[in-house]
């Protein structure tokens, strides 16, 4: 799925004018929709949501589509997704707990949290000259593969048993890079950083991330397809690839359930555009929700803030940093998801925008 369409939606909103009160601009919210039926009539997307909010407050929320081409029922804009990567900025906000609470800090080792890691060698030869740090995990600098080495026989891993176990075939299989030395977007370093939560938070993934994350910012439904409600999981879209310019469901090919028996911190998340936008918000208002502190500004700006290594990809902790701010703070910070997800978190203009097909 290419984002030209979704982006494009993006790039529609207009200035947030000072004083103004929550809107968009007089004629974006036809423009928004004639791209989005532009994208459906094209054969791009067989649906999706989108959700824009100035402020703080929504000004657009609609749904476009039908969550089966097969049927002729409609997409709502309460209906569940599987959001793919848009998982990692969870993730990563979880880890800021984590050290807010004293469990862990950015620079931990890994093998402080997991023996494993102890002595792990790089691409097959001698040991890495030191492990990878917490931060590198969520930078994609830690040394793992790349996201198109994943389907090389040496990288694999166990997917049918729990997280501690797919991460531990992840040391022994080792690293294709010394830490620290280059930036190769992996879902792999997420997959270990969702191990150090378990390890340091002293709960499994899915439920410290529920309990310590989505329920207090106002996000308790969404979670991992096992945690879904069966009447949430009937409510998931078909899954489609869109291959030569044909939409076609992914079952077909067997890639419509996820591969893996736990829930992947890395892209497993299902959700609905306020779900996702309520993480954005908790970003945009410097950590608060609720009332309440849930991860101090400075740990937020860690977040926001690019990483050693990434400078030509613009990475921070979970978030790609579109554009940094005159502070090192991201001002448009933003992420996509291989499924046909969105999430973009501009401060300057004070946009939020969530888009999922």
């Amino acid at each position: 799925m290419k984002f030209s369409v979704l982006l494009s939606c993006v790039l529609l909103l207009g200035p947030a004018g000072a004083g103004a009160a929550p809107a968009l601009e007089p004629g974006r919210a036809e423009a928004l929709r004639a791209v989005w039926r532009e994208g459906i009539s094209g054969g791009f997307v067989p649906g999706g949501v989108m959700l824009v909010l100035h402020r703080g407050e929504p000004v657009f929320r609609e749904a476009f589509g039908r969550p089966d081409l097969a049927r002729p029922a409609a997409l709502s804009v309460d209906t569940p997704f599987r959001i793919a990567s848009v998982t990692k900025p969870f993730t990563a906000t979880l880890l800021a707990i984590l050290v807010a609470e004293g469990r862990l800090q950015w620079d931990d080792p890994v093998d402080r949290h997991l023996p494993e890691f102890r002595g792990v060698r790089v691409d097959g030869g001698a040991p890495a000259r030191r492990p990878p740090l917490v931060r590198e995990l969520l930078s994609h600098t830690a040394g793992f593969a790349g996201q198109q080495a994943r389907g090389e026989e040496r990288w694999r891993f166990q997917t049918d048993g729990t997280l501690a176990d797919a991460v531990r075939d992840l040391a022994r299989a080792g690293l294709s890079a010394e830490p620290g030395s280059r930036y190769a977007y992996s879902g792999l370093g997420y997959m270990v950083a969702g191990r150090v939560a378990e390890v340091a938070g002293e709960a499994e993934f899915a439920g410290s991330l529920a309990r310590r994350l989505l329920l207090p910012i106002g996000a308790g439904e969404a979670g991992f397809l096992a945690e879904q409600s069966a009447g949430r999981r009937a409510r998931l879209p078909v899954f489609y690839e869109w291959k030569d310019g044909v939409l076609s469901p992914a079952a077909a090919a067997g890639r419509d359930e996820p591969p893996l028996a736990f829930p992947n911190p890395g892209g497993g998340l299902v959700a609905t555009v306020d779900e996702v936008a309520a993480l954005l918000l908790l970003h945009r208002n410097r950590g608060r929700a609720g009332g309440r502190v849930i991860v101090p500004d400075a740990l937020i700006a860690d977040l926001h803030t690019v990483q050693p290594g990434t400078a030509r990809d613009g990475y921070g902790l979970g978030f790609n940093v579109v554009r940094p701010g005159s502070d090192g703070r991201g001002a448009r910070l933003r992420h996509n998801g291989a499924s046909g997800t969105l999430a973009v978190l501009d401060l300057d203009r004070d946009y939020i925008v969530v888009a999922l097909t």
